[in-house]
Order: C-alpha cells, then sequence, then structure tokens
C-alpha cells in the first residue's frame, strides 16, 4: 500500500462540517449591515479635542440627576463613537500614528499589540472597516483593574468590527471586540480587548491578530495567509481549479469566487474558529457563511483550511476538498438551517469527487468495512452524526455522498442540482419550515418518491456499492 492510496482513503476523515447554522458559531457574517467605502471619514480629529468632550458637557448639566446620568451614559457612548470613527477612518486611510493616536499611552503591550495589527494589515484590500458600539457595559471592570487604568472615566463595551474585502464581499464581515475605554486629560482612548474574559467574553480573533497577512489575488477570489508567497501559491492553485468546477454543477448564479483563510498551523486556525484545537483536529478545511444569503449578495463567505492536514494531502486530495469547500460557498443561497447536513455535506463531497477518478471504495472507506462487517445502515443520517467529536463522522460523511451520488446516477446530476434547490427555497413569508415535510416534498416533487421509498433504494444502493 502507497501512501497516495493511504491518503485517498483517509480523504473523508479531514473533510469539512459546515459551520454557520446558528449566530453562536457564526465567524463574522452579518447581513444587512452597510460598511463605509474607503474614501470616507480620512480626516484625523487630534487624539485630545481642545473643546470639552460631550461627556464633559453632560457631567456640567448634574449627572447626579436620574436623567442626568442617563444623558451622561448617552454622551459617553457618544464620545466612544466618535474615537472609533476616528480609529476606523485611520486603518481606511492607511495612517498608523492617527491610528495609535487612539489607544491609551499607558497601555503599553496593548499598544504594541495594536501597531503589529495595524502593520500586519497593509497588504490587505479593505473596501470597508468600520467600529460600532453595540453593547455598553456588557462587562463590568473590578475595583482593582479601574484603580489600574486611572484615569477620570472608564468605559466597557462590544464593539463590532465590520469589514468588506474588496471585490469579494458583497456584504461586512463582523467581528466582536470587547473594548475597555479610558479618558484622561478629556480625551477618549482604547485601553484594552481582553478584559472581558473574566465574564466569559473573549473578543473574536482575526488573521491580522496573528502575524503579517500575505495576499495573492486572482479571478477565482483571494488568498489570506500567515506565511510567503510561495507557499501560499498551491492554495491559489487549488481555488482557481475549484471554482469551475463548482460552477460546471451549480450554475453561474454565485459570485464565482471566495476568500481562502490560510493561518499559520492548526492552533490558529481554532483560534479564529474560536473554538480548542482538538475540536477541529480531523478536520482540513471550514467554511464559514450564513445559511440562506441571497444568491446575488455575494455574501462574505470564509474558507478557513488547517495548512498541517493540507501538507499531507496530494494533488488529488487537496482537489477533493477544496472543490467541497467552495461548493459550500456556491450553494449558500439554498442551505437553509432546515437543510439536513447529509444533504449539504453529500453534495458537496459529490461535486467534491467529481472526475476524480476515485472507486467508491476508496472514497467510502469506513463505510465500506462496515457493511462488510454486516454493519448495513438503515436510514440516513442525522445531524447530529456530523458533530465533529462523533467517532462515526466519516461514515456520515460517507453515507451522505452515497445519497447525492445514487440521485445523480439515477436522475441525472440537473436533478440533484433541482432537489437541492427545492429543499432550500425560502419559506413563504417567514413560515417556519419543518425539515421532515420540506425534505419529503421535494422527494416527491423532484424525485418523484417518497422518504420511504428513497431510504429503501438508497440502502440497496448501499448494499451493491460497498459489497
Amino acid at each position: 500500500m502507497d501512501d497516495r492510496s493511504l491518503w485517498l482513503r483517509r480523504i473523508p476523515r479531514w473533510l469539512l462540517v459546515l459551520v454557520a447554522v446558528t449566530a453562536a458559531i457564526l465567524i463574522g457574517v452579518t447581513l444587512g449591515l452597510v460598511g463605509m467605502g474607503p474614501g470616507r471619514g480620512t480626516a484625523h480629529p487630534p487624539a485630545a479635542p481642545a473643546a470639552p468632550s460631550v461627556s464633559a458637557q453632560a457631567e456640567a448639566r448634574g449627572a447626579g440627576h436620574p436623567a442626568g446620568q442617563e444623558e451622561r451614559a448617552d454622551a459617553r457612548r457618544n464620545d466612544v463613537g466618535h474615537l472609533l470613527d476616528r480609529r476606523a477612518a485611520a486603518i481606511r486611510a492607511h495612517d498608523r500614528a492617527a491610528f495609535l493616536a487612539t489607544v491609551d499611552p499607558r497601555a503599553t503591550p496593548f499598544r504594541d499589540r495594536q501597531a503589529a495589527l495595524f502593520d500586519n494589515l497593509a497588504q490587505v484590500p479593505l473596501a470597508s472597516w468600520d467600529y460600532q458600539v453595540v453593547a455598553p457595559d456588557v462587562f463590568t471592570l473590578t475595583p482593582a483593574r479601574q484603580a489600574e487604568l486611572g484615569g477620570d472615566q472608564t468605559y466597557a463595551a462590544q464593539v463590532d468590527l465590520t469589514y468588506r474585502i474588496a471585490d469579494l464581499d458583497g456584504t461586512p464581515m463582523r467581528s466582536p471586540q470587547y473594548q475597555t475605554f479610558v479618558k484622561r486629560d478629556n480625551a477618549w482612548y482604547v485601553a484594552a480587548d481582553t478584559d472581558g474574559a473574566t465574564a466569559d467574553l473573549t473578543s473574536g480573533v482575526n488573521l491580522w491578530d496573528l502575524g503579517p497577512v500575505t495576499v495573492l489575488k486572482s479571478s477565482a477570489g483571494v488568498v489570506l495567509g500567515i506565511g510567503n508567497k510561495n507557499d501560499l501559491k498551491a492554495y491559489q492553485h487549488d481555488i482557481e481549479t475549484a471554482v469551475p468546477d463548482v460552477t460546471k454543477v451549480w450554475g453561474s448564479s454565485w459570485a464565482s469566487n471566495s476568500v481562502v483563510v490560510v493561518p499559520a498551523d492548526e492552533a490558529q486556525m481554532a483560534r479564529l474558529l474560536g473554538a480548542e484545537p482538538q475540536k477541529y483536529a480531523r478536520i482540513a478545511a471550514v467554511t464559514t457563511g450564513e445559511r440562506g444569503a441571497a444568491a446575488g449578495a455575494a455574501p462574505a463567505d470564509r474558507v478557513i483550511v488547517n495548512p498541517e492536514a493540507f501538507r499531507e494531502l496530494g494533488a488529488v486530495e487537496r482537489r477533493v476538498v477544496m472543490t467541497h469547500e467552495i461548493t459550500h460557498v456556491a450553494s449558500r443561497a439554498y442551505t437553509r438551517n432546515w437543510t439536513p447536513t447529509w444533504l449539504s455535506e453529500g453534495f458537496a463531497d459529490y461535486i467534491g469527487y467529481l472526475d476524480s477518478g476515485q472507486p467508491v471504495r476508496n472514497a467510502a472507506p469506513e463505510l465500506r468495512r462496515d457493511v462488510r462487517d454486516g454493519k448495513i445502515p438503515t436510514g440516513l443520517p442525522t445531524d447530529e452524526q456530523f458533530e465533529t467529536t462523533q467517532d462515526e463522522l466519516p461514515q456520515a460523511y460517507e453515507m451522505g455522498w452515497l445519497a447525492c451520488r445514487m440521485i445523480a446516477e439515477r436522475w441525472g446530476q440537473d436533478k440533484l442540482v433541482a432537489f437541492y434547490r427545492a429543499v432550500g427555497e425560502p419559506a413563504p413569508d417567514g413560515a417556519k419550515v419543518d425539515q421532515d415535510s420540506r425534505l419529503s416534498g421535494a422527494m416527491v416533487s423532484v424525485l418523484g418518491m417518497g422518504p420511504d421509498e428513497f431510504t429503501k433504494t438508497w440502502v440497496q444502493y448501499v448494499r451493491m456499492q460497498l459489497k
């Protein structure tokens, strides 16, 4: 047995579990936010305004009264908002001095990290970059921390960073930051972004928080990576191959490009996803995005790869994995919360393996072993079977893939695409959709048979393919 055949059989162990079912595990896609263009707000007010701040004026009007306290809180938020506007404008204008002028001069380690963040962004082609206070006083600073900060006032808030990559993101990415602000000598500064940890609130991690970002662009998308260009060119080739492969099956009703994020190692991948490293130890890549994003909206999806896994894959395996991920990007508009995972993952596997030359026994080794041992599946895999920690995760992928492969072989590839779209059609007038009912209806209308008959047909297909 050579290494190539070994890895061919291990491909399913490295494939994606779709991340984006709920907002809690999104990496930052926000629909409906409008980012400011790169040309707006390029003038930078001085770090310490000569005129009294809005909050200072509110204090002078008697903040001890309840109405005055509310006015003071509103004014303080307004002042911090102006500070954040200056920070965003400095990023867009590539003005390092103006950006660092918004950082607390006494917070030396934080200031150093902020300087590195600014420098790491140098190559990233930004169409917009903005900050917004979304939850004031979302965590409380301890008396000891307040004493350490000093200053006249402190303020703690959730601040959302929203940004778009030029020519690629139709909607902004969102990254929550839990920031601490301090007021000194009538000027507000950002003093920290880690104090929220005391309340289990952790600021989002972006690639530029981890090191200098190298950028490779092509008509198929962009690679944002930590490392040199030579090491990242293979990923550029991967998406240039995957995008047309996906379009050939899915059609041209998508943006036909993607953003691939390449951290330095598996640990950095986990940090980007806000997870423990072991959760993604078996996964080569994860696609993040909003299920059901409008087909023409060019949603801000990201394919985040595990470079340690990718380094062990050959050319065929890389193509399978990247095509799988890009399929999720292309089909996002028709991937809903009610879309069964066996269909979304099986469909991505179907396109990934298409034209790869891999026989079923190589692409579904775990399920083949089960079948030969007499463990014949009796039903399609549940969503829970696709959890990354499940021991039989490979079998779940293989079952989903064989279901989609069967549809393409028996009814035709166009019917497979039509079936996927029928399951993911938007709900009428925002009505709730039951997964079983939607799946049953799509099977009958597109395939001409109900779920029970489909399952029986699929079980027989699995037997025949893997005997």
